[in-house]
């Protein structure tokens, strides 16, 4: 048994010899990846966003004048554009069943299928920002280990060196820190911001929804 732990020591103190260079390119790659991330999520909130607001008004408006012919060429030009919102294919789901008699639980679970799935595709990949985010600082923090760990080492096997040896060895391990700290920062920011992006689009998609199914309902009753 005290041999396997000493086997283990050797081995954890070789790994920790390797010094902090190897978390350093490791946190650019992983920075590279989560910018990348952030301008494919801004591409898609842009494109999806676009004539969003118009969609909604120009839908409204012809639902209120009871125009559903118009309101359904509306919602399959909206498809067709390859949008991507929450609205669109929940619309057309609901607006399909106009002819049928549906009560409004039926239309609010028929609704919630679409934007559900719709809703997936807004949160793409945010799990991935929000865990670059909350880690990227301890694998910082674990190269800074790693770095001092060497520089105490590289101190004891050099004879009359001095602090300045030693500090050395820490500044350049600090780096790491600061760089998983860099990394972080815009991933959370990003990841704040697109669920800001998700919860208004999600709370407009609602509101349209339950506009919809009590314009169906009227409809249906009269």
């Amino acid at each position: 048994m005290y041999a396997e732990a000493v086997m283990l020591s050797k081995l954890f103190m070789g790994i920790s010899l390797v010094g902090a260079e190897w978390v350093l390119y490791f946190l650019v790659l992983v920075s590279v990846y989560s910018v990348a991330l952030i301008l494919e999520r801004l591409r898609f909130y842009f494109e999806a966003n676009k004539g969003a607001a118009l969609f909604r008004s120009s839908l409204r408006r012809q639902l209120q004048d009871g125009s559903w012919a118009e309101a359904l060429k509306t919602v399959q030009k909206r498809i067709d554009q390859r949008a991507g919102d929450l609205e669109s294919e929940m619309a057309l789901a609901l607006l399909n069943q106009r002819e049928k008699a549906s009560d409004c639980e039926v239309l609010n679970e028929l609704a919630q299928d679409s934007m559900t799935r719709s809703r997936l595709i807004w949160e793409k990949n945010l799990a991935v920002l929000a865990t670059i985010g909350s880690n990227a600082p301890f694998v910082g923090l674990f190269g800074t280990v790693l770095g001092i760990i060497k520089a105490f080492h590289d101190l004891s096997q050099q004879v009359g060196a001095g602090a300045q040896t030693v500090t050395a060895g820490i500044s350049e391990a600090l780096v790491a820190t600061a760089v998983g700290i860099l990394v972080a920062i815009p991933a959370v920011v990003a990841f704040n911001l697109f669920q800001r992006k998700v919860k208004s689009a999600k709370a407009e998609a609602e509101a349209l929804k339950s506009y919809l199914i009590a314009c169906l309902s009227s409809q249906q009753k009269g």
